[in-house]
């Protein structure tokens, strides 16, 4: 017992933790007993109330436990509101982009419907034309002579 107190002095404080000298060579207090102090010396009376201490002890793990999540958390939050905003981004992006093309086909349609109007009138112009002939054949046939001097409107 005299060489583990010199070896390791900071155990040698009887009566002050269960590690000391006197228990690392005796072994631990067991059964509510402390050895030494007579009968009515509790470990509780002695070494102060256990609970206390673990007590404290889930106290901090929870702190810690709690701060890692607030963190965790805070990280994720973070994280949730850059996606959010890349997506709000490439939302307005595709918008944009719809807007282009609802404008492309709007001007696509105008072009059409105007190629359609030309070539309506274009098709009207080759019927009133063929109308004239069929009906200068017609009445040719009949043998009336009319003057291809006189310039008759379009029939329309």
């Amino acid at each position: 017992m005299d060489d583990l107190a010199e070896v390791y002095p900071e155990l040698n404080v009887p009566g002050s933790a269960p590690n000391d000298v006197y228990s690392q060579v005796m072994g631990s207090d067991t059964h509510g007993i402390v050895r030494t102090l007579g009968k009515r010396a509790y470990p509780s009376l002695v070494y102060g109330p256990v609970y206390k201490r673990s007590q404290a002890e889930k106290r901090d793990f929870d702190t810690r436990v709690e701060m890692e999540l607030q963190k965790a958390t805070s990280a994720m939050k973070i994280e949730m509101t850059e996606k959010m905003y890349d997506a709000k981004k490439e939302m307005e992006a595709m918008d944009k982009k719809f807007l282009e093309a609802k404008e492309e086909v709007k001007e696509n349609n105008e072009v059409m419907e105007r190629k359609l109007s030309e070539a309506k009138m274009d098709m009207e112009e080759i019927i009133a034309d063929k109308v004239k002939e069929g009906i200068q054949a017609y009445v040719e046939s009949l043998g009336i002579n009319i003057d291809a001097n006189i310039k008759s409107e379009p029939v329309k």
